[in-house]
């Protein structure tokens, strides 16, 4: 039986592309100090915080899309195995090194048990939490859907999963805790809505993707207002970020989530709306957004030891040297990338992920 082949999703590409733009982005801002108070740095934040949540329904609906009526679940780990988790533990490698051998320091992570542990001990702790690097969190965490793809599809064809699921989007709307100050079960918990959510727009994505422009005006005008208030700080972001750092999980409304999940559904009917519009850098990023991201923190963390140093002359950011900073550590990402396809071509994506 031939395998039926999925046509492409230049929007849901499109859509990548810009989710790890945002990722990049916020990951850039609180890198390197700002010009005293700035709205311009509030309102960025407001723009690019959360870029997980796009990649993370972005997900969803890619697996529902690709694998809803053909599935082999084997065959799935494999290819997951094979493209995220081997290039995962590739990049790795120098931030394990850097931890276990170089910046020794007074990590919070770094309790006293893990100090007196084996090497061999730490390096698996490493790994399976991502606490080795500030943004590889996302791989342990991101492989407990994959082991559960199993139970999502099937879940995903029965009709209780129509009903079932914005549901557990209103209460997912209750966590604030996850990422590298979390374990990659609390994050798995957090994402889980929307993870679904992405699933459950792809299963209804004809009905979605054509509603009509009341309802763009009106999710457009929730997220202009929530961003506004984030902006001046009537909604306290910090607040939500400072949460992600207690020891217990953590239940209290977040509207930036929320906020997250109104520019997930206004980006999939936009660009599926301008899908005869070309986007080159979306293309491009999009191609090769699982390389930026492995790459990008290595490539911040280089740039903040350049600044320190006093080479790269910049105290603090403004709205044009940040610009010029997110846009190198964006072309410096794909340059290594375009170097790592030239020599091991097809083989890149198990090197680098791209």
């Amino acid at each position: 039986m031939e395998i039926e082949k999925k046509p492409f999703l230049d929007y849901i590409h499109n859509f990548r592309g810009l989710a790890i733009i945002f990722i990049v982005g916020i990951h850039s801002i609180i890198s390197i100090p700002w010009q005293g108070f700035s709205v311009t740095k509030s309102l960025l934040v407001g723009i690019f915080n959360n870029g997980t949540v796009l990649f993370v329904f972005i997900a969803g609906f890619l697996f529902y899309y690709l694998c809803h009526n053909q599935f082999n679940y084997f065959k799935y780990l494999k290819k997951k195995l094979k493209f995220v988790i081997f290039p995962y533990l590739i990049i790795s490698v120098p931030a394990i090194v850097d931890k276990l051998f170089i910046d020794t320091g007074d990590h919070w992570w770094m309790t006293p048990e893990f100090q007196e542990a084996s090497i061999m001990y730490k390096i698996f702790w490493m790994l399976i939490t991502g606490r080795h690097s500030g943004v590889l969190w996302f791989i342990p965490m991101i492989g407990i859907f994959y082991l559960g793809s199993y139970f999502f599809r099937n879940f995903s064809n029965k009709r209780l999963f129509d009903y079932i699921v914005p549901l557990i989007c209103i209460v997912g709307l209750w966590t604030v805790r996850f990422g590298y100050h979390a374990n990659p079960i609390i994050s798995f918990v957090h994402f889980l809505p929307i993870y679904l959510l992405g699933m459950w727009v792809a299963k209804h994505r004809l009905k979605i993707l054509s509603v009509n422009n009341l309802w763009l005006i009106l999710l457009s005008t929730g997220y202009i207002v929530m961003t506004a208030l984030e902006v001046y700080d009537i909604i306290p972001v910090n607040k939500y970020l400072e949460l992600r750092d207690k020891k217990a999980m953590v239940f209290i409304f977040n509207l930036s989530k929320l906020k997250a999940i109104l520019l997930c559904i206004l980006l999939i009917i936009g660009f599926k709306r301008l899908n005869d519009y070309r986007f080159p850098l979306l293309v491009k990023t999009g191609n090769d957004s699982f390389g930026i991201f492995f790459l990008h923190l290595y490539i911040i963390n280089i740039f903040q030891i350049l600044v320190q140093k006093g080479i790269i002359p910049i105290t603090s950011l403004n709205v044009f040297s940040y610009s010029v900073y997110l846009v190198a550590i964006l072309a410096l990402a794909m340059i290594i990338i375009f170097f790592v396809k030239k020599v091991f071509g097809k083989n890149s994506r198990i090197i680098i992920g791209s």
